[in-house]
């Protein structure tokens, strides 16, 4: 009975595994379906941008045609009242001629010949000096070159965006294995099994024991961490995330631990996540937090255990006093570490 109870204990937990697994699978549905509407817009937003541009570089050759035409016209005009003018000139000596040489005295016709037939050669040359030749073609000597245009549309395509890795999914709290004893907790996760994602770290994050805001207390690669130095007879909510260089997952579920005094107990309550503001962490996490500074004398020792070999940070929190501890560590070679203040001076202990 107790291995078929083990055994139904493991069925129990893939069946989780497995409606969790579903809901993602759901909420990836919709998620494609909300990105393809918004990828519509999108492309839509973007092609009107290029007719919008098209048909102000429209507009643009449109007016530089006009002024083209308009130009021609000016000059076609001013050449046609010049020559009208000269055409009415040259008629006038014509017909002055004509009168001359119809009169019967030749006396009064020698005295004015040579003046005429002078006037009338100039005249003549005015008009031989291109006069006659127009100075404006009907022709618009602008040729559109839309060849690069066009073959740029036919090019129009989608670029292949560079395949990146995806955010990890959300860790999964395991809830037989996380625990309280009197003023430490012990929490441990995992990532969800049908996960791929390459997974970088992860972020343990604690309240401080009165609903407060929740403070990173655990940066690193391992999956399990013991936090010492709670306050006796508290309530703590922590959630725990996780990290690549794509950028950080959402929060786990939130697991509610109890401290007590002096006795352990192994009884975490979890209750649904609520979403919240996540901060934005930069990637790769920093090697180094801050140094040690105090605040106000206070006495307390913070035990890191050799299950979470990696970068970690506190901040521990007294009703009537506060003391602020930050610690990085890339390695735990002994069986722990220990780091305790007392009063006015700093002394650690273990390394």
């Amino acid at each position: 009975q107790s291995q078929l109870s083990q055994a139904l204990n493991g069925l129990s937990d893939r069946a989780k595994e497995a409606k969790e697994f579903l809901v993602q699978l759901r909420n990836m549905v919709q998620q494609i379906q909300e990105n393809s509407v918004e990828f519509e817009a999108c492309l839509v937003a973007q092609c009107d941008a290029l007719i919008d541009a098209l048909n102000r570089r429209k507009a643009q050759l449109l007016s530089r045609v006009n002024k083209e035409h308009e130009h021609k016209l000016k000059v076609v005009r001013d050449q046609i009242s010049h020559c009208t003018v000269k055409l009415r000139q040259t008629t006038g000596l014509m017909e002055y001629c004509l009168e001359v040489i119809k009169e019967n005295d030749p006396s009064g016709f020698l005295q004015i010949s040579d003046a005429l037939i002078r006037r009338v050669h100039l005249t003549e040359d005015q008009w031989g000096k291109g006069t006659l030749t127009p100075r404006m073609t009907t022709d618009f000597d602008l040729n559109l070159d839309n060849a690069p245009l066009l073959q740029s549309i036919h090019q129009l395509d989608f670029v292949q965006m560079k395949v990146s890795s995806p955010v990890p999914a959300p860790p999964i709290l395991q809830l037989e294995e996380c625990c309280t004893h009197n003023n430490s907790a012990t929490l441990s996760w995992k990532q969800p099994p049908l996960s791929t994602v390459q997974v970088e770290g992860y972020i343990l994050e604690l309240d401080d024991g009165n609903g407060g805001q929740f403070r990173e207390v655990y940066v690193g690669k391992e999956t399990m961490c013991t936090v010492d130095g709670l306050h006796f007879n508290s309530t703590y909510s922590a959630r725990v995330k996780a990290f690549n260089k794509t950028g950080v997952s959402p929060y786990s579920k939130t697991l509610v631990l109890q401290t007590s005094e002096g006795q352990g107990g192994c009884a975490p309550e979890p209750f649904p996540h609520t979403q919240s503001e996540e901060q934005t962490l930069p990637f790769p996490v920093p090697l180094e937090r801050s140094q040690l500074r105090r605040m106000s004398p206070f006495s307390s020792t913070l035990n890191l255990q050799p299950s979470f070999p990696g970068r970690s940070y506190f901040e521990l929190r007294s009703s009537a006093h506060q003391l602020s501890l930050h610690s990085s560590l890339q390695s735990l070679n002994s069986a722990g570490c220990s780091f305790e203040t007392q009063g006015t001076p700093y002394s650690q202990l273990g390394k």
